[in-house]
């Protein structure tokens, strides 16, 4: 399963089979997507009336990778990890990351900071497109 990110979802929404998330609807049709409560939070904080109750019929139908204690934990980890190496990252990739790490899911982002994640969460997987396309 593949955990795609809010830059993946927003790219996906503005040039569908024409942008860098085109994959993400084959993904859909094919049952291969799970998403968390960050990504919905973010992407539904960005939109409003019809759209956000389309987005969620969307999100609200997918599995979600959860959030239990011990991910909390693992985020605090991360967090203090990456501080002490001088690096101050958004707590929602930071979740984001951890959900998808604990879940066994790869990761799809546009967004560099989750490379950065993954030098101290070694269970994240991020996901390319071009490598498992054909």
């Amino acid at each position: 399963m593949v955990l795609p990110d809010t830059s993946v979802w927003v790219e996906f929404s503005r040039r569908g089979a024409r942008g860098r998330a085109s994959g993400l609807g084959p993904l859909l049709d094919a049952g291969g997507v799970v998403t968390c409560g960050p990504v919905a939070a973010e992407l539904l904080a960005g939109a409003e009336g019809e759209v956000s109750e389309r987005l969620w019929e969307t999100l609200s139908s997918l599995p979600w990778a959860e959030l239990d204690p011990a991910a909390w934990r693992e985020v605090g980890r991360v967090a203090a990890h990456l501080r002490g190496d001088g690096q101050t990252l958004p707590l929602t990739d930071l979740l984001i990351a951890v959900a998808a790490a604990r879940g066994g899911h790869a990761l799809w982002s546009f967004d560099s900071d989750f490379e950065r994640i993954g030098a101290s969460l070694a269970e994240l997987e991020l996901y390319e497109p071009d490598a498992t396309s054909h």
